[in-house]
């Protein structure tokens, strides 16, 4: 019959205080990439409001049209995604509202991370994206 190798005395213990060393980290880690992550996406859901609302505006007869389906687009899609905003403002400039001029729209959420909260890590997040556009020179616009 073999025989286990002996351990040195004083290792016996090693592996626990290793586990309770590193664990600790390891969970730090992991909390922080989950909480980037949803940081990240977030954001890319921000900035498809804010396209989809400069899509929405580019498209419409006039200036006050414009900024209501901007604002129902961006309202849409941010629901769509699944993201609360605990403020949200929206920003439609039609100030160049004209044939072969541009829209532009401005999205900012505050969004709550409270779900992924540890030290360190901010319990709201502001995001904003801006997206614009140019109207068609040959279309009318009024």
């Amino acid at each position: 019959m073999a025989e286990r190798p002996r351990r040195a005395r004083g290792e016996e213990g090693s592996a626990i205080a290793e586990l309770v060393i590193v664990a600790p980290v390891l969970l730090i880690v992991i909390v922080l990439m989950v909480s980037l992550g949803r940081i990240d996406s977030a954001q890319g859901d921000v900035e498809s409001a804010a396209r989809a609302g400069v899509q929405a505006a580019v498209v419409q007869a006039d200036s006050s049209d414009a900024q209501s389906q901007a604002t129902t687009a961006v309202q849409g899609t941010l629901a769509g995604a699944g993201l609360t905003c605990t403020a949200a403002g929206i920003s439609v400039d039609t100030a160049n509202f004209v044939a072969g001029g541009w829209v532009s729209v401005t999205v900012t959420c505050v969004t709550s991370l409270a779900d992924v909260s540890v030290p360190g890590v901010p319990g709201t997040k502001t995001l904003t994206a801006t997206s614009s556009a140019h109207i068609d020179p040959y279309r009318a616009v009024s």
